[in-house]
């Protein structure tokens, strides 16, 4: 199950000096307040001289991810709506797709784009809890580093040239705004199993994703949802490193099994029973190929709200 993960962001940014005819760049800082499951668990800060709050939101973000150690269902209350257009209008996909040519922050939507894909987020603006102590904790911490001496530099004026929208772009402070920017990378195949109930007969596939073609396919007497997500995710790297292919992006809709993966372990609390004991068998299988083999495939999470069904679902779940 996905831990329940909230982040309270505030970025914050003393405007004293002028990078270029377009931007203003000052002392500034984040902060980071993170509950997992209602419970607070940890608070994050950074300061940086020459640079901007859209900045410090972005590096407050990917603190906050690379805290976290599981995939996870974020909210995140973040006020900047820079960078809350540019993860829900589709823009970062668009400069992903020209190679952020001359578009701003392009060193830290990098970073923050390879490590989104792992979470279901959803972005809201802080209005109906600003008074928070949560809020109002990672304010301070923000300010605070804002105003600390000696702070590294984050931009020169080479950097960063191009105007963006500024800082004050509309949103709206009442509704929950989903993370829908990204698109499928074609280029991948992606998995599924499928069953029509929890436990019984399953199967799974590794389909093409551009084309749909069908690559492999598995069938069990008896298995589960997670545990057939789990087989076909090290089938597929299994199988095209045996053959020599490079794979270089692979979908499952299973936070679980791509967690599992991830970890090298299967798991289950399934019970080894004598009408599954080839899976269980070829769940051992899988684990000693994990733990004897690296692979450079990015395993990431089909977005079901945005692009719809996965492909390699054959309409049961």
């Amino acid at each position: 199950m996905m831990d329940n993960v909230t982040f309270f962001i505030y970025g914050s940014c003393h405007f004293s000096e002028q990078l270029d005819k377009n931007q203003k760049v000052g002392d500034g800082g984040y902060g980071i307040v993170i509950h997992i499951n209602g419970k607070k668990v940890g608070e994050l800060s950074g300061g940086y001289s020459s640079t901007t709050n859209s900045r410090m939101d972005i590096r407050a973000l990917i603190a906050g991810l690379n805290y976290l150690k599981h995939p996870s269902n974020i909210t995140c209350y973040l006020s900047n709506g820079y960078v809350i257009d540019t993860l829900t209008k589709g823009w970062l996909e668009k400069w992903k797709n020209t190679g952020f040519k001359k578009k701003k922050h392009a060193d830290l939507w990098i970073e923050l784009d390879s490590i989104l894909n792992n979470h279901v987020i959803s972005l809201q603006h802080p209005k109906k809890i600003v008074l928070s102590m949560d809020y109002q904790r990672a304010a301070q911490l923000g300010k605070s580093m804002s105003t600390l001496p000696n702070l590294p530099k984050d931009l020169t004026v080479t950097d960063d040239l191009i105007l963006e929208p500024t800082d004050s772009a509309h949103i709206s402070p009442t509704e929950p705004l989903k993370l829908t920017y990204i698109q499928p990378i074609f280029d991948s195949i992606c998995v599924n199993a499928s069953t029509l109930t929890n436990t019984g007969f399953i199967e799974y596939r590794g389909v093409d994703t551009q084309t749909g073609k069908i690559i492999f396919s598995m069938k069990y007497a008896e298995a589960t949802n997670n545990i057939g997500e789990f087989l076909a995710i090290v089938h597929a790297l299994a199988l095209y490193k045996k053959e020599g292919k490079e794979l270089k992006v692979l979908y499952s809709d299973n936070l679980n099994a791509i967690s599992w993966v991830k970890q090298k372990k299967c798991k289950t609390q399934y019970q080894k029973t004598k009408y599954n004991q080839k899976v269980f068998d070829h769940i051992d299988r899988a684990v000693k190929w994990l733990e004897n083999n690296e692979y450079n495939t990015k395993i990431l999470k089909w977005n079901t709200a945005a692009w719809g069904q996965i492909p390699a679902s054959n309409g049961k779940k």
